[in-house]
């Protein structure tokens, strides 16, 4: 039996060392290739995450510039709409109130002044009057 594990064996090494080609050193085609292979393909990888990662950020820059080209559309719509009498005639002094505005010779304010000074009084008087009641307690005696 060790007789043929050392037969074997020694088949085996001559096998092993009687060819001549070296993986290492075959003018660039063994491990250089394999190299350059896996170089290229992370390569190719990172090419395309920075592609999808390009395309994220174009993809927000529009949406944002889009978003402010219709903004400063809008607002140049409604500015132009304003100074040039596009929009009806309109204008923001017409709708501000003037001091001119008078019912019965008292302005605005002076009659809200005027309706909250009687319902306060009219408030007193209500809680004055239960009160009244509470404190007027007589017993009669009818008998």
């Amino acid at each position: 039996m060790n007789k043929k594990i050392f037969i074997g064996l020694t088949i085996a090494l001559c096998v092993i060392f009687s060819f001549t080609f070296c993986f290492a050193a075959d003018n660039g085609n063994g491990f250089e290739k394999a190299t350059n292979d896996v170089r290229n393909f992370v390569g190719g990888v990172e090419n395309t995450v920075e592609d999808a990662a390009k395309d994220v950020s174009n993809a927000s820059k529009d949406v944002t510039g889009d978003m402010e080209n219709g903004l400063n559309r809008n607002t140049n719509r409604a500015t132009t709409g304003m100074t040039n009498g596009n929009n009806g005639g309109y204008t923001s002094t017409r709708t501000s109130t003037a001091t001119d505005n008078t019912v019965m010779g008292m302005s605005s304010t002076a009659w809200t002044w005027l309706i909250l000074g009687i319902a306060a009084i009219a408030i007193i008087a209500v809680v004055w009057y239960y009160s009244m009641q509470f404190t007027n307690n007589t017993t009669r005696n009818d008998e």
